[in-house]
């Protein structure tokens, strides 16, 4: 416009700016120097000082970014007037990552014990609903087995392989508050923030006498800085049988089996009974139940009953579900989360059912910038509602004992016998019900004397739990034939009426536990280069649990079912334990320029499991680490050969173990209730006490530690070795024999040694690449471990071998120089093929079986006479005399590995988890149904692979020539022998999960931060060497039948 000036003005120019400041730390609480802080989608920025501090000027609205190398990258809203402190979280492979450690944290690069870590985000990638089995194959030589497939089945844990003759587990702590393997199962798996295995004394060493086998630690989230986040997480599941036995269920073929099994003994389906089963198979329309011909008042069935299927349906759904809401700014941080998960049993009528809910609320005020409080407070019940005989081997043993060939119904429509014990006592045989309850709080402060340098800090936990059992059995009734009375069974027993095996149990347990920690920490690094850091604490533990049950037979109807509606007598049991723990520990580090490391631990325990005084000991540990890298010297070989971090460790270190009786110290008196009803209850019989060794003390863990930990090529790859050698002395072991006349029971004196040797590899390699115009990332991870353990010390003299006594060890010895898990047994030439052979081979007689008179013929076993007496025998069972036995195996598992490979490409995220056992030796118990079959018992069912053996017209068959008993004690197939000697080695694909997440513009419209799908399965394919169809996890016989699992499921965050 002419003659006027005209002045545009930037938009921008009318933005407030304000001022904003803050610190930046690691997890541990250090401060990080030179971290980029800039505005997002600007080059406004700012570098942290040396104190982790930094100011810069933002406007309104700004989105602030901290980057760090080694560190994920964080984002901010910034508020005017609002302090910015930022605890930036180490990538998860990384040298700076913040792990875990005794009372406290530690960057990785600072450790030097055996310590592995994982964070929980390698849990939440598939749907887990058990933290133990969803940590299989995750940390090196963590070893986790699952005795079967029941949903209420706790995982069991191990550190480094054999730990001790009696046992030992691992010291599992959550939130540094101890828990046992079976409360873990129960928690809420989304909830776990991190897990650290500490693996040799020196770093468990702290957690002292009940850390002697390793400790395993297990953190759970809490509210991140800056921000308020939610997540919903959701899945549904699908559960299948996983390997089961095969059977044949032809019943010519099994009437024929049994017969030749059973023959001479007695005529088990004679003639008339196999002729009939050949009509029925070439005529399908005649009927499958006929009276007896034998015995016209029975009936007798020419079934095909697959008994699994009748048992056993085939699928069960399960569901899961959590939540959780987080927030954290300069005052106050919270974390607070919920979970509930159902899972249906495979139980085909009236399944089982186990439901779980999870609640738990964390969170810490800061006072002011010294003075911080806090509480951890959760909450778990679960239950599960079984049919009242699945608590035992019933249903799987017996759908794997009776024969296909009867069938669950008679033709008047009454139960079979056998289908009364399994689908009848489903389906009206009475119930359990287990409910677990626990309820823990634990309250924290931490006062800063000198801040930033000298912290005190104190905790308080408190839990109560019960486990509220209730039980009635109901017997099923059953006729055998048109003309038979009316029978019940209970499963295990037969009666002739209803209310004799009628029965109604209580079951209660009461616990209180309660935890006190104080303890001081201080670090301070002087001139930049020297890092000291101190720790001294006292701990007390106390454990108070209360057991009682109370049982009555012979309920008055099957419509009221408690003990007070039973006319039996009352049985009724109690069992109070205590125990308490007391200790002082202390640990110092020393660090010079991030390049020599030093730590040194200790640990003053008392144990109330000790008489007065033995009750304390002092257990002390050391580790030394040279990270190579930071020589100078290192320099050019670094740029030589990518080699980004080289560090070697060193540690040595005491431990108490006292993983024992709450009493052992004291002389008890047995009691029991005697079999006499007086006054209409039973007395209670209270015998000789038992002796007590004077020198019942401690047993001792000693363990030295060598490993090695290298990154290359930008930490693309990263290796870790460790090598280990584990001395448990002082083992309880038996005394010296006493008199019979004596009438006590021999006491257990620390009289035995171990040492275990063993190593552990971790070998990573990620990167990532340009796939088009997106990233491509991907990961190879492998774990291998093995370890060995021998006997150094064990009162035998004579060398005696575990003796046998109808398939069962009566004494379980050991002797010097064994190592353990040998399986010793004889080795099998083959089989006789003639009389010519029998008659000139070394005779047999006294390993032969009493019910074929001890003789042998053509198709049974042939053995080799090692020491060329003329006989096979077992000599005087003595290492020094073993007859014609050798160690021909080993049943410990060696070489525990994994593999787990990782991708993500354009929002696709892909992982498949392989588990196995490399080496492993295994032969079948006496008495196995699942393997031996008919071999065992004629009237088990023909498993299939019990079809290949011995005839004339297959003299080179898998099985001797088919004849029953020479399975079920120490003769024959029953002694363990080179040619049945199983390899238990396997390889499982444990896990595939295949994601999407939905791009963030798509779902930011919606106020989502991330909504992810998925598909995963679990356990779904196995390669194994077994000759039967049997789960290399649950060898001799599983309770409940392990499980393939297929899941659908999404991941929100907002």
């Amino acid at each position: 416009m002419k003659d006027n000036l005209v002045v545009i003005l930037e938009a921008g120019d009318n933005v407030q700016n304000f001022p904003v400041k803050g610190k930046v730390t690691d997890e541990a609480g250090n401060p990080l120097i030179g971290v980029t802080v800039l505005v997002k989608g600007t080059t406004n920025g700012a570098k942290t000082d040396a104190d982790g501090r930094f100011s810069l000027e933002v406007p309104e609205g700004a989105v602030v970014e901290f980057t760090y190398v080694g560190y994920e990258a964080h984002q901010l809203k910034a508020k005017e007037g609002v302090t910015l402190n930022i605890a930036m979280k180490a990538n998860s492979s990384g040298l700076n990552e913040v792990v875990v450690v005794g009372y406290g944290k530690q960057k990785r690069v600072n450790l030097s014990g055996a310590v592995d870590a994982i964070s929980g985000k390698e849990l939440e990638s598939r749907p887990i609903t058990n933290i133990g089995t969803g940590l299989q194959g995750l940390l090196p030589n963590l070893n986790i087995t699952n005795s079967d497939g029941r949903m209420s089945s706790a995982a069991k844990f191990n550190l480094r392989g054999m730990t001790s003759i009696n046992g030992g587990d691992p010291f599992i702590l959550v939130d540094n508050i101890p828990f046992t393997n079976e409360e873990v199962s129960r928690l809420n798996p989304a909830d776990v923030e991190s897990v650290t295995t500490l693996k040799d004394a020196a770093a468990a060493a702290i957690y002292g006498a009940r850390a002697a086998f390793g400790v395993i630690l297990i953190t759970t989230k809490s509210g991140k800085d800056g921000r308020l986040v939610m997540t919903a997480n959701s899945n549904y599941a699908v559960r299948t049988l996983g390997m089961t036995p095969k059977v044949t269920l032809d019943p010519l073929t099994n009437m024929q089996y049994k017969h030749d099994a059973a023959f001479p003994l007695y005529d088990l389906y004679p003639k008339q009974d196999r002729d009939y089963a050949a009509l029925l198979k070439n005529d399908p329309s005649l009927p499958v139940t006929i009276i007896n011909p034998s015995n016209k008042n029975k009936w007798v069935s020419y079934g095909s009953t697959d008994w699994l299927r009748e048992v056993y349906q085939k699928s069960a759904p399960a569901y899961n579900a959590n939540f959780s809401i987080s927030r954290g700014d300069e005052k106050l941080n919270y974390y607070f989360s919920g979970d509930f998960y159902q899972q249906d049993g495979m139980l085909r009528f009236n399944p089982d059912k186990y439901n779980r809910y999870n609640l738990r609320a964390k969170a810490t005020y800061t006072i002011n910038d010294r003075v911080k409080i806090g509480s951890n407070t959760m909450y778990t019940n679960a239950t599960y509602d079984q049919p009242a005989n699945t608590t035992n081997y019933l249903f799987f043993h017996n759908v794997n004992r009776s024969p296909a060939m009867a069938v669950p119904k008679n033709p008047d429509g009454t139960w079979t016998g056998d289908g009364a014990k399994l689908l009848g006592l489903l389906q009206e045989g009475g119930r359990t019900k287990d409910t677990w309850s626990e309820f823990m709080t634990t309250l924290n402060a931490e006062v800063g004397i000198i801040k930033n340098v000298w912290t005190l800090k104190g905790d308080m936990t408190f839990r109560r739990g019960s486990d509220l059992g209730r039980s009635y059995v109901l017997p099923v009734g059953f006729h055998d034939g048109p003309k038979e009375p009316m029978k019940y069974t209970d499963g295990a027993n037969t009666g002739n009426t209803f209310a004799e095996l009628t029965s109604a149990s209580n079951m209660s347990t009461d616990i209180r536990y309660n935890v006190f920690n104080v303890y001081s920490d201080f670090h301070k690094t002087f001139n930049k280069v020297h890092s000291v850091g101190a720790l001294v604490g006292f701990n007390q533990e106390y454990h108070y649990d209360n057991y009682r049950t109370m049982t009555r037979k012979g309920l008055i109807s099957p419509n009221y079912t408690t003990p007070n509606l039973a006319t039996g007598v009352i049985e009724q049991r109690e069992q109070i334990r205590e125990w308490a723990v007391r200790g002082i520990f202390y640990r110092l580090n020393y660090t010079f320029n991030d390049k020599y490391i030093l730590e040194l631990n200790a640990r003053n325990d008392g144990s109330s499991r000790f008489r007065t005084e033995d009750r304390w000991g002092f257990f002390p540990s050391a580790s030394a680490a040279w990270v190579v890298t930071k020589e100078k010297f290192f320099s050019n070989i670094k740029n030589a050969t990518g080699i980004d971090h080289l560090k070697l460790r060193g540690s040595y270190g005491s431990l108490g173990d006292q993983q024992w009786s709450e009493y052992g110290y004291m002389e008890l008196m047995p009691s029991r209730n005697i079999n006499t009803v007086l006054e209409g209850a039973l007395p209670i019989y209270v015998g000789i006490p038992d002796p007590v060794t004077p020198t019942y003390t401690w047993q001792t863990v000693k363990t030295v530690n060598g490993g090695i930990d290298l990154t290359m090529l930008k930490e693309r790859l990263t290796f870790s070795y460790d090598r280990y050698t584990r001395y448990t002395n002082g083992m309880f072991a038996k005394a010296q024999e006493l008199p019979a006349v004596y009438g006590a029971k021999v006491p257990p004196v620390n009289s035995a040694d171990l040492k275990t040797r063993g190593w552990e590899i971790t070998l990573f390699w990620r990167d990532q690449f340009k796939l088009g115009n997106s990233d491509f990332s991907y990961g190879v991870k492998l774990l291998v471990a093995d370890s060995r353990s021998f006997i150094t010390r064990y009162s035998n003299p004579t060398g005696t071998l575990k003796d046998y006594d109808h398939g069962e060890f009566l004494k379980r010895n050991y002797y010097v120089g064994q190592e353990v898990g040998d399986i010793w047994g004889l080795v099998t030439e083959g089989f006789f093929q003639n009389a010519d052979e029998i008659k000139n081979h070394a005779k047999q007689a006294e390993v032969g079986s009493d019910d074929q008179n001890y003789q042998f013929y053509p198709g049974d076993l042939k053995f080799k006479d090692l020491n060329g007496d003329g006989r096979i025998n077992y000599g005087d069972n003595t290492i020094y005399n073993p007859g014609d036995r050798k160690i021909i195996g080993n049943n410990a598992p060696r070489f525990p590995y994994s593999v787990d490979l990782t991708a993500s490409y354009k929002g696709f995220d892909f992982r498949a988890l392989i588990q196995g056992i490399g080496k492993r030796d295994w032969y079948p118990n006496p008495g196995n149904h699942y393997f031996w079959g008919i071999y065992a018992q004629p009237w088990a069912n023909v498993q299939l692979h019990n079809m290949d053996h011995w005839t004339p017209e297959n003299p080179n068959g898998y099985f001797p020539r088919v004849k029953a008993y020479i399975a079920e004690d120490a003769s024959e197939l029953g002694a363990a022998q080179t040619k049945y000697l199983q390899n238990a080695a396997y390889a499982r694909l444990k896990n595939v999960t295949l994601g999407y997440t939905l791009p963030k513009h798509l779902t930011e419209k919606a106020r989502i931060n991330r909504l992810r799908f998925y598909f995963s399965a679990e356990n779904i394919f196995t390669v194994s060497h077994l000759k039967a169809n049997i789960d290399p996890e649950g060898l001799d016989g599983a309770l409940y039948p392990f499980q393939k699992t297929y899941s659908f499921g999404l991941n929100l965050n907002f």
